[in-house]
């Protein structure tokens, strides 16, 4: 399997990387798992995390206010920005806005109230040494930390293997406690970005993918000028006698369509198939 998707992933017009993982067995498939990637907003499910995490130690709560103000609207992604200022929201409402419709202003909200800093403390707490949150969404060159990495990476940095691991963590009810990680799994299953991983997986209420995606471009051009794209979907996919974890990264991707066709979407999503029809058999 690992030659096949590798075969896929090298046609593929950019640079492309694999990482999934059966979670009754333990099998794996890696093809560049271990490359560094740009997060886009997959990194989001990682300020889910400690946020779940601050409400069981008491330091916040679900239903803690926080208030929208116009100051603290940013573009890109999401709906906040074209609400009210004043607008009275949750860390729950927040959560699901950041998580299901990938919205750049809720991000922020939840990164200034449980801080970068603790999001990357509870990454390593995981073993996850290459996965690091740098800033909150639209402040490029402002980061909260590594700057050095920041400039290359964004928002933020992973490697497929490691976030799959990430994904791993919720899937087996270990992220905070197994009612958080529950909880979190159903908000990734309400994901309204199914482009890449779930693009092209069987139709069937059987078969549930809860996922997080990222859409970006490359923080510097090359020799030509042009800022390739990036691409990102991270995934718990549970079928009637099957559960793993799939995350495909893609950077440096040739082809600049912002739409549903982009190459890195519709590459991703054979791969996740592929995969799926792997994992999928029962063997």
């Amino acid at each position: 399997m690992e030659d096949q998707v590798g075969a896929v992933v090298k046609a593929f017009r950019g640079h492309m990387g694999v990482a999934a993982i059966d979670l009754r067995t333990g099998e794996t498939i890696g093809v560049d798992a271990d490359w560094r990637f740009p997060t886009a907003s997959t990194i989001k499910t990682a300020v889910m995390i400690e946020a779940w995490q601050q409400a069981a130690d008491g330091r916040l709560s679900m239903d803690t206010p926080l208030t929208l103000r116009d100051a603290d609207k940013v573009g890109g992604a999401g709906v906040l920005r074209g609400l009210h200022d004043g607008l009275a929201l949750t860390v729950a409402d927040l959560i699901h806005l950041m998580i299901v419709l990938s919205d750049n202003t809720a991000t922020n909200l939840l990164i200034e109230r449980v801080g970068t800093v603790r999001v990357n403390q509870r990454l390593e707490s995981y073993g996850l040494r290459e996965t690091k949150l740098f800033r909150p969404t639209f402040r490029d060159g402002r980061p909260d930390v590594l700057p050095e990495l920041e400039r290359e990476f964004g928002l933020g940095m992973t490697t497929p293997r490691e976030m799959a691991r990430l994904m791993a963590v919720i899937a087996e009810g270990k992220a905070v406690n197994r009612a958080a990680s529950d909880a979190m799994l159903a908000t990734l299953r309400r994901q309204q970005d199914r482009a890449m991983i779930p693009r092209l997986i069987p139709t069937d209420d059987r078969i549930q993918v809860g996922n997080k995606t990222g859409t970006d471009e490359e923080k510097h051009a090359l020799k030509d000028g042009v800022k390739r794209h990036v691409r990102a979907d991270a995934a718990i996919v549970t079928g009637p006698d099957f559960t793993y974890v799939v995350a495909i990264y893609a950077r440096q991707v040739e082809d600049t369509r912002w739409g549903v066709d982009n190459d890195a979407l519709t590459t991703g999503a054979r791969v996740s198939r592929m995969i799926y029809d792997y994992f999928s058999k029962g063997r």
